[in-house]
């Protein structure tokens, strides 16, 4: 009789790509998942069992693009503001993720990638960092949005690399403007080098995306917002985004952020395989109305809604599994197909699929239980239990 670290009876396993009934989940003390399989036949033993019979298992969520929460953001560049937003984020289901800067004073970016880089090496707690996502400052002044133009720069290989140089190999994604000067070039040596190239707050036109994803950009950044408007004789970056199959696109599935009709656009163009829910989450997620910083700037937030003084959007309070239920309850889509888009389509953007995003033999087991209303009750990394509704 095998021993394990962790089982979990369920009662509905998606993995994302098929749905079990009454089936169990085994995790070895390596954290690896290694045994999947109906509950009848399941003959062994465990350390941790967890009985849930009436809930929901799924994988653990991949946040690709969130910035803060809980009143810390990443820019702070604090191990201690790290952490809070990791084991903040353990709660609503996510068990990876990729701290993302906003433009800065130059200064604060690099104090930031110091920090994320620290908080990886001590491994925090919380959910798994996987990597540094760079949103700026190689962006557009027209659309800038709630990032701060005052620190908007062109790119360049030197700085690049000083970046590059800084974060030690974490820093996995990149999103850059493809019109702005010197914007090809830095698409083509982050290609090379590996790195995830997001094409966002942009005004480029159709075929400035087209040369952008020609030179290696797979990505647009939380589609829609501070992009260039569709037009039918001007179809600009949504234009090619929406009709190129090799590209993916992140979306905030939130309840402000667009018209669930321009949602729907999105799915009908890309379909579920290609579109990643994101939070764009910023400090005050998890905290109520109030003044708060998005990098150097002040933020307000009302009713839960996200703004810089001047009314522009400012990120979001969303979180990953009010994604999952907007996505389900609003679009009509198919439990099965949300938990893949918040799952396998980021590790799959970000190329760890082979390692996390679906219940597998082999992979990370990390996990998350739903009830049926699709809240989280418990989150499991490597078949460790790091977060259990019961016990708050």
């Amino acid at each position: 009789m095998t021993n394990y670290k962790l089982v979990v009876h369920a009662g509905k396993v998606i993995t994302p790509f098929q749905i079990y009934y009454d089936y169990s989940v085994a995790i070895d003390y390596s954290g690896r998942i290694s045994y999947i399989g109906p509950r009848e036949k399941f003959n062994g033993s465990s350390k941790i069992t967890i009985d849930a019979n009436d809930e929901i298992l799924v994988p653990g969520l991949i946040d690709i693009h969130i910035h803060g929460a809980y009143g810390a953001d990443v820019i702070e560049g604090k191990i201690e503001s790290v952490k809070t937003v990791s084991n903040f984020i353990v709660k609503h289901g996510v068990t990876s993720f990729y701290p993302t800067t906003v433009t800065s004073p130059l200064e604060m970016i690099e104090n930031s990638i110091k920090a994320i880089v620290q908080a990886i090496k001590k491994e925090v707690g919380g959910a798994r960092i996987l990597g540094i996502h760079l949103e700026g400052p190689f962006l557009s002044y027209e659309k800038a949005g709630a990032q701060d133009r005052r620190y908007l720069l062109k790119p360049s290989i030197d700085l690049i690399d000083r970046l590059l140089e800084l974060g030690e190999g974490y820093i996995k994604r990149i999103t850059i403007a493809p019109e702005i000067e010197g914007a090809l070039k830095a698409i083509n040596y982050l290609r090379e080098k590996g790195i995830i190239i997001a094409m966002g707050h942009t005004n480029a036109t159709y075929d400035e995306a087209i040369r952008a994803i020609e030179a290696g950009a797979t990505l647009a950044n939380h589609i829609y917002n501070q992009m260039r408007s569709f037009h039918h004789r001007d179809p600009g970056i949504l234009g090619a985004v929406l009709t190129r199959d090799d590209v993916y696109v992140e979306i905030i599935m939130d309840k402000v952020h667009h018209h669930y009709a321009a949602r729907e656009i999105v799915m009908r163009c890309k379909g579920t395989d290609k579109v990643a829910l994101i939070t764009d989450s910023i400090m005050a997620t998890g905290l109520p109305d109030g003044e708060y910083m998005l990098g150097a700037q002040k933020i307000i937030i009302k009713n839960g809604i996200s703004r810089l003084p001047d009314g522009t959007l400012a990120g979001s309070t969303l979180t990953l599994d009010e994604a999952i239920r907007n996505t389900v309850n609003h679009l009509k889509v198919p439990l099965q197909d949300a938990v893949k888009m918040a799952t396998y389509v980021p590790a799959k953007i970000m190329g760890v699929e082979s390692e996390y995003g679906s219940i597998k033999i082999g992979k990370h087991g990390d996990l998350v239980i739903l009830d049926k209303n699709l809240n989280v009750l418990k989150t499991i990394i490597d078949g460790e239990i790091i977060y259990n509704k019961e016990k708050e």
